[in-house]
């Protein structure tokens, strides 16, 4: 399974490896990184943060993972087969899920041991 991450933390990076160790996994921190590698080729799996780089608790906007689920919602012929949203933003979850109904909120991804079953 191919799979996206987009996620800043090296800490969450380690930990969504270890889970995901049997996938294809490719992490990035920017939302810019993350669409640009949507419109490059195919995923099976998306996990999307919200809130990036020194951003805690903000408001969706450019530089968050709301850009990218409002780019998907435009542009879903570059939709994975399934989007998790992992962040823990109560509000940035709301927005992308607004934009993204079919996605799955699961906050806090990164640490349920259990992952590598969720995602098959």
């Amino acid at each position: 399974m191919r799979i996206l991450i987009l996620e800043d933390s090296p800490e969450r990076h380690k930990k969504f490896r270890k889970f995901l160790h049997h996938h294809q996994v490719t992490i990035v921190a920017t939302a810019t990184e993350a669409i640009g590698l949507l419109t490059s080729r195919e995923w099976d799996c998306l996990f999307l943060d919200h809130d990036l780089g020194d951003q805690v608790m903000v408001e969706s906007g450019p530089g968050t993972g709301y850009e990218v689920a409002s780019w998907l919602e435009q542009h879903t012929d570059h939709m994975p087969g399934k989007v998790i949203l992992h962040t823990f933003n109560p509000n940035g979850l709301e927005r992308m899920q607004q934009a993204l109904p079919q996605a799955i909120p699961y906050p806090g991804a990164w640490d349920d041991e259990k992952l590598g079953r969720f995602v098959q």
